[in-house]
């Protein structure tokens, strides 16, 4: 019923929305236009699943439309009433509740966006595109009106008021007429206040209302005093790219006033220290900032020094900067304010619950230190610089889908389910501690059509690992993905032998520290076995629902406790049987060179070995078990070879075990960690157990491998 619901209310807003593209064609857009089309070509790519919050984002997503849709009939409305009373000047700007409305607006379309994005994408997909790469326009006006991608607006939103209060100083109070006109803001507050934040949201959101936009950061290009030319020489680069190392101020001067002079331009001068203003004057004058022209200029200046503000800009065009609020550095951090590229800190997760307090209290309304506090999370949440991952990563073009069976370590597991889970969304990361092996199955066939491209990593031990390639290898796949493994709990032997190590850190289980690891690990192609058991009385069996299998993958492993018979096949395909010798108290076959826990009971065949028998080492991909049998038996659930000695028996392609009627009425056995009793035949009962070569499955292993 839940995604009846949620199918109803994706058609709902696909029919409101064509319907209002007809309504209100260009010119006459509809405001964030550019959102609507952004956010359905997610709901027309991606398949809708019940999930947190899926609801509630359809609805809100059609309450903007609505929304959106009254708001542009009102304006029309409103433009047309002005004109027929010859009042027609400033039909292009928006006023202030009407900024503070498209902000609001377009933030929430972000966030509706983001939740969709996250909520219909099952893989973690590497290479998805921006959020905040996407710049939409809060004013049609071409005479300098500015549009701002603030946060969330309520009464407590400091950050979206100082951005406001900045644009009504631009459009509110302007020194000439509406054919053009200059002006000269400066923003003026204490170090780390958050001037250049806040300038550099106007610089950013008026893209498309200046022809030319040119920013200026003094203390990166000036390591002393003031050096005019270094000034020119970065004003020119951003307005044409050129390099000009060896001319004069005055070609400078008249290069820039030849390059700006038909344009409308914004200019932002960051960070000036000094109290020699000469050149800003000078600069001034050249371009002549003061004179009327049929261009609109601004230009904004940051300094921490208040009396240099009011001799740039004069005492009335200065915004002078607080620290900010408690609940304005929390916004800050809860939309990412810090970050213009599409990393995304959680604010779910649990370094970030544990931290946000601390840093808000800490930082003292100040956003540099909010910054500093931001990229502690940052690095903590995802191990490093996951910028940087994240581009290596979509030049592969990889997709990963994480599994994760938090019971094979309770307390590691639910940690990383929860991170990953904050990090990647819920249907991102699976929890597959209670998935059957047809939900496995279903779950994987949901990106067969990028099986070239995905790897799946496993988050667990052997028996988790093994499920995972069961339902694989049941599908029959003529391309099967790449295959991680991440090793959890304490039966973690094919992690060891590929390379993996025996138990995941807290620094290993970062995405920065094992995704590249992934990307660059190489992809071998090991043994698979048939795992069969044949009883002439079933219901006697103790075996649990998840070893009913008929194939098996990986380290196969089998742990018998006589009596019982061992047959092999010789040359000629003909069962043989295998003698044992009499202080043999229990068998191990291993697919791989590792058990228990790193230990290679197999070992190196000595020269008269490999001779006399024809041993080789073990190897994942030869299509052998190894057959070992050690002096010890198996008690208490507890596996404890003699020093690690073990007896090689035999290296074959396939086995047969057959259980004898004997004084044990049950023998213990082992299989990829999962451990039962199995009973003895009675009378002329029959039972037996075969395992068998397969076929070949894609692994991931490291330069560390067994």
């Amino acid at each position: 019923m839940s995604a009846d619901i949620l199918q109803f209310l994706k058609n709902k807003f696909m029919d409101e929305l064509e319907e209002a593209e007809e309504e209100h064609p260009p010119p006459d857009d509809i405001p964030h236009h550019s959102y609507f089309l952004q956010i359905r070509e997610v709901l027309k790519t991606k398949s809708i699943t019940p999930s947190t919050g899926m609801k509630d984002c359809l609805y809100d997503l059609s309450i903007a439309l609505t929304d959106c849709i009254l708001f542009l009939e009102k304006r029309k409305m409103k433009i047309n009433k002005d004109s027929s009373q010859g009042q027609g000047q400033g039909q292009g700007h928006y006023s202030l509740p009407e900024l503070w409305f498209l902000c609001k607006t377009k933030r929430k379309l972000i966030h509706i966006k983001k939740k969709l994005f996250v909520a219909t994408s099952h893989p973690v997909v590497l290479e998805q595109t921006s959020l905040s790469a996407v710049t939409d326009v809060a004013t049609t006006s071409s005479s300098g009106s500015l549009s701002f991608d603030g946060p969330t607006i309520d009464r407590y939103s400091s950050y979206y008021f100082r951005v406001i209060n900045i644009a009504n100083l631009v459009v509110g109070r302007r020194d000439l007429d509406e054919d053009g006109f200059s002006k000269e803001i400066g923003i003026v507050g204490i170090g780390g206040c958050g001037k250049t934040l806040v300038g550099r949201t106007v610089f950013d959101s008026s893209d498309d209302v200046y022809e030319s936009r040119i920013w200026i950061n003094l203390q990166a290009i000036l390591k002393g005093e003031i050096d005019f030319k270094k000034i020119l020489k970065a004003m020119l680069k951003q307005c044409d790219g050129g390099q000009r190392d060896s001319v004069e101020v005055e070609e400078l001067l008249d290069a820039l006033c030849k390059a700006l002079w038909s344009k409308s331009y914004l200019l932002v001068f960051d960070g000036i220290w000094d109290i020699n203003l000469d050149w800003y004057f000078r600069l001034k004058e050249r371009l002549e900032w003061g004179n009327k022209s049929n261009q609109s200029r601004l230009i904004i200046i940051t300094t921490r020094l208040d009396g240099v503000g009011k001799r740039m800009v004069g005492p009335n065009n200065l915004y002078r900067m607080q620290p900010f609020s408690n609940e304005g550095i929390r916004e800050l951090i809860e939309f990412n304010y810090f970050e213009t590229e599409r990393l995304y800190l959680p604010t779910e997760h649990p370094i970030m619950v544990k931290m946000q307090d601390e840093m808000i209290y800490n930082c003292h309304g100040l956003p540099l230190a909010a910054t500093t506090f931001y990229t502690i999370m940052l690095n903590q949440t995802y191990g490093g610089d996951f910028r940087h991952i994240l581009d290596l990563l979509d030049k592969s073009k990889l997709v990963f889908c994480l599994m994760i069976n938090p019971k094979d370590d309770a307390n590691q597991g639910n940690d990383l389910l929860a991170s990953h889970r904050s990090m990647w969304g819920r249907t991102s990361v699976y929890d597959i501690s209670d998935m059957s092996l047809d939900d496995l199955r279903e779950t994987l066939s949901y990106h067969s059509n990028i099986l070239d491209r995905l790897r799946i990593v496993v988050f667990g031990g052997d028996a988790t690992t093994n499920r995972v390639l069961q339902a694989i290898c049941d599908m029959e796949l003529h391309l099967t993905p790449s295959i991680g493994v991440m090793p959890l709990g304490t039966q973690v032997n094919i992690s060891i032998s590929l390379g993996w190590g025996n138990q995941i850190s807290d620094t290993d289980s970062k995405p920065a520290f094992y995704l590249p690891k992934l990307r660059d690990a190489e992809v071998i192609l090991i043994d698979s076995w048939n795992f069969v058991m044949r009883t002439s009385i079933p219901d006697c069996l103790e075996i649990p629902d998840t070893l009913h299998v008929q194939h098996v993958s990986e380290d196969d492993l089998l742990n018998i406790t006589l009596p019982i018979i061992v047959k092999i096949k010789d040359q000629q395909h003909q069962w043989k049987k295998l003698k044992l010798p009499r202080s043999i108290r229990s068998i191990v076959c291993l697919n791989m060179p590792s058990f228990p826990g790193g230990l290679d009971p197999w070992g190196k065949p000595n020269f008269r070995r490999k001779k006399e028998r024809n041993f080789t080492s073990s190897f994942v991909d030869d299509e052998l078990l190894e057959i070992i049998g050690f002096r010890d038996s198996w008690h208490i659930e507890k596996f404890l070879p003699l020093n690690g000695h073990g007896t090689r028996l035999a290296q074959v392609h396939q086995i047969r075990f057959e259980l004898c009627k004997g004084i044990a009425k049950h023998i213990y056995m082992s299989f990829d960690g999962t451990k039962w009793k199995q009973h003895t035949p009675i009378g002329d009962d029959n039972y037996m157990i075969e395992i068998s070569y397969s076929s070949k499955t894609r692994m991931l292993a490291t330069s560390t491998s067994k």
